[in-house]
């Protein structure tokens, strides 16, 4: 299904160098974690490769890395290598070229040691080399509508300069207009992102941009008016086919001199480390008549900046920053699908699949082709960054057969779809029993960065409450989660016979129906060992088995349980027999189901307590000098400030809260009854009051 993704490396050396063994294998997920920098994709798969180097360090060998994506304008391709020290970065690579796999694109580098290296795809790096004694012009390789042009002693010294051009367009900026409709209320078009990097240099000229920008998309008036309903429909509605014709009727009604001038152009920049967009206001910048290209003079080479186009009308320029910058952290997004399948042929085996959403088609093809279903599809949608390290984890009562290993661990890329192939199976075949299928789910986590406040060390003595400390932490945050649906067997059974058991009178938790669970899970000669634990003579188990057959084990069990005396705890035997025949599952069973009744005995007898405090409660809580003090009422009660605390924060009433308190010293309280709390009172004042208490004593 993806076996051709992965195509074979070439390794060449010179032809004075002595032969040299390699060793090369796939690069483990975790260890690409910073591979990627902004806005670049990974177009192979990462490879390590091991060999001994020579002493003299001069020879080297020449690895040629296949890569899976055509070579674009904006986009260059290179090869990253990893430092011993964890970091990734570039280096020297040349595109190749080979007669026996002419149909498959390479690029190629020169290695001299061990490494790990992998294609990636970044945005074309420009140099732009500035002579201060001579004027000069210069067209980007990425985009030939951006062009620089300076003056001769633009600078007191030479200046080299590395441009990058992340281009803007249309699709990916009306997408961005549809998802976030309100911050972007008022931007009409953009141009691509300029990144510049340069000394640190003082201009004594301004330098010459020309720079492409989107055509503004004008709405109709009937729309503007109408609900934010209806204006949403109506951007959703519209094709990217509409948005076109709109700027060619734009274009040509401007060359006609129809330009209605509504709008305005802004320079917005970023600092270096910041994630921040400020407004440039000491620049003019020049639109033309076909409002597809703008000229501005910059004596500020800014190392991150954008033009955009807004409506006039349009008062809040820290509306326009927070739009460029949601802008420019969806273009470095990716919407991803996620999906899980059921092969037709093996019902139990599944596999997941997460996926570019633009490949989503053809990943339905190539599992269709491996004949998994379409019917009842899991089917989820994520937005998330290149490169992402994600884990996949699974939970409930159906799970994969080998899983040992809490979570599966890969990445997040554009080209490369992750498909992960397991076989299923149920966990308790007794559960779920109302419903066809067995379910379990299928989770996808990533690591996330969360602010989280930490208290610190406080003074008791102190009223006021110090700030809380606030400290980054790494978490696990469950981003999708898929519903797995294993059918169960269809298996026929027959329709079992009734028998009449007999049955005999509860005794504690030991009841008819209990001594059928356990036979039910004796198996083989099990039921024999527990007799012998029991205490049964091997002439009795015969006569058991001569008689009843299939039941034995009952009937041994009900023989047992006639002939124990009633004052021996019966439970206790059974578990240590269980113990003693190895079955601890059953032995810890039993001994849940007698620590429950004991729950239950102990919270009945609880509630009978508080029952029999139900009069003298209220009639304290009758009396409003009571309920004005109910703290004093709850520390002569021996609450702690902590009990008191929770009460006052569940209970708005002062009444409610001197009940809950009463209630509270009534159940936790051994020597709880009506004479100390007459007496209670009584400390208190309330001396009328503690002797009606006394009298209900």
């Amino acid at each position: 299904m993806h076996d051709d993704q992965c195509s074979q490396c070439i390794v060449r050396s010179p032809s004075n160098t002595k032969l040299i063994p390699l060793n090369i294998t796939f690069l483990n997920v975790s260890e690409t974690e910073n591979l990627l920098d902004n806005q670049e994709e990974l177009i192979s798969t990462p490879i390590q490769v091991k060999f001994e180097s020579q002493e003299n360090n001069q020879d080297y060998i020449l690895f040629s890395i296949p890569y899976i994506i055509k070579r674009s304008n904006h986009r260059e391709n290179i090869i990253k290598i990893r430092q011993p020290n964890g970091i990734w970065i570039s280096t020297e690579t040349n595109e190749s070229m080979f007669d026996a796999h002419k149909e498959k694109r390479f690029v190629e580098c020169k290695l001299s040691q061990s490494t790990a290296c992998a294609v990636v795809s970044r945005l074309r790096l420009d140099t732009i080399l500035i002579n201060k004694k001579s004027s000069g012009r210069f067209t980007s390789n990425a985009d030939s509508r951006v062009t620089l042009q300076w003056p001769k002693d633009v600078s007191q010294t030479n200046i080299r300069i590395n441009l990058r051009v992340q281009p803007v367009d249309l699709p990916a900026f009306t997408q961005f207009s549809e998802n976030f409709s309100h911050e972007s209320e008022g931007l009409l078009g953009v141009g691509p992102i300029i990144d510049l990097d340069c000394d640190d240099i003082t201009l004594l000229k301004p330098i010459q941009f020309k720079l492409p920008i989107l055509l503004p998309t004008k709405k109709n008036e009937g729309s503007m008016k109408s609900s934010g309903i209806d204006s949403q429909r109506t951007v959703t509605n519209q094709t990217t086919q509409d948005i076109i014709l709109q700027q060619q009727q734009s274009i040509f009604k401007s060359m006609l001199g129809e330009d209605s001038n509504n709008d305005r152009l802004i320079l917005l920049y970023c600092n270096q480390n910041e994630n921040t967009w400020h407004i440039d206001t000491n620049v003019s910048i020049t639109d033309t008549k076909t409002h597809d290209i703008v000229t501005t003079d910059l004596k500020c080479l800014h190392p991150r900046m954008i033009i955009a186009r807004c409506d006039k009308q349009l008062t809040s320029t820290k509306k326009i920053q927070t739009a460029i910058k949601l802008l420019e952290q969806s273009l470095s997004q990716r919407s991803v699908s996620l999906m899980v399948r059921r092969r037709l042929s093996n019902v139990n085996e599944i596999c997941f699949v997460c996926c570019s959403s633009q490949r989503t088609n053809t990943v339905n093809d190539d599992l269709q082709q491996e004949n998994y279903t379409n019917d009842d599809e899991q089917f989820k949608e994520l937005t998330l960054q290149e490169g992402q390290l994600l884990e996949l984890r699974f939970r409930g009562n159906v799970l994969p057969n080998d899983y040992h290993q809490q979570s599966y661990s890969f990445a997040f890329n554009t080209n490369f779809p992750y498909y992960f192939q397991t076989n299923v199976s149920q966990t308790d075949k007794y559960s779920q029993h109302f419903s066809p299928f067995f379910y379990g789910f299928v989770q996808i986590f990533s690591k996330q960065k969360v602010l989280r406040a930490v208290p610190k060390e406080t003074d008791k003595k102190k009223q006021q409450t110090e700030t809380l400390k606030q400290e980054w932490h790494d978490v696990d945050v469950c981003l999708a989660e898929l519903v797995v649906r294993l059918p169960k067997p269809t298996e026929e059974t027959g329709i079992p016979t009734t028998k009449t058991l007999p049955t005999f009178t509860v005794e504690g938790i030991i009841t008819p129906a209990l001594f059928r669970d356990i036979s039910a899970s004796l198996h083989g000669d099990e039921w024999r060992w527990l007799a012998r634990r029991l205490g049964m003579t091997r002439i009795r188990i015969e006569a058991i088995e001569h008689d009843h057959h299939d039941d034995a084990s009952y009937y041994m069990l009900f023989a047992w349980f006639k002939r124990v005396p009633r004052s021996t705890d019966k439970v206790s035997l059974l578990i240590n027999a269980l113990v003693n025949i190895n079955r601890w599952d059953l032995a810890q069973d039993l001994q849940a189901i007698k620590d429950e009744k004991r729950q239950e005995q102990k919270t009945s007898s609880k509630d009978d307590q508080l029952r029999s405090f139900y009069v003298p409660f209220n009639r304290i809580c009758q009396r409003d000098e009571c309920i004005r003090i109910w703290k004093q009422i709850a520390r002569e009660l021996m609450l702690t400030n902590d009990d008191i605390e929770h009460i006052e924060r569940q209970y708005p009433s002062k009444e409610e809260r001197c009940l809950r308190s009463l209630e509270h010293w009534a159940s936790n309280n051994a020597q709880a009854d009506i004479t100390n709390l007459a007496r209670i009172m009584r400390s208190l004042g309330f001396k009328s009051l503690a002797r009606e208490l006394d009298n209900m004593a």
